[in-house]
């Protein structure tokens, strides 16, 4: 777990806005967050990249009733691309 030096700022009414910290531990959350952000990156990057030619050795999933919600439908525009209708 981090531990954040921190100073909350608080309003005429007592009640918190903000929160202070010092620059050094902002500069920290920063660098973690850009490691953390590449990581994604990196993951849909390698995942784009890899070789999808073992699909078809998996038995398709079946969406249970539910599952997956009602959605809006689309409209592919060339062009544009897809776009979502009014229902």
């Amino acid at each position: 777990m981090l531990n954040i030096t921190k100073s909350y700022v608080v309003d005429e009414n007592q009640q918190p806005i903000a929160v202070q910290i010092p620059i050094a531990e902002f500069e920290r959350l920063e660098k973690i967050l850009r490691i953390l952000n590449w990581k994604e990156i990196e993951a849909d990057y390698d995942w784009i990249n890899s070789d999808l030619g073992r699909l078809g050795k998996y038995e398709p999933y079946e969406w249970e009733p539910g599952e997956l919600g009602s959605g809006k439908p689309v409209k592919y525009i060339e062009g544009v691309g897809l776009v979502i209708l009014d229902e």
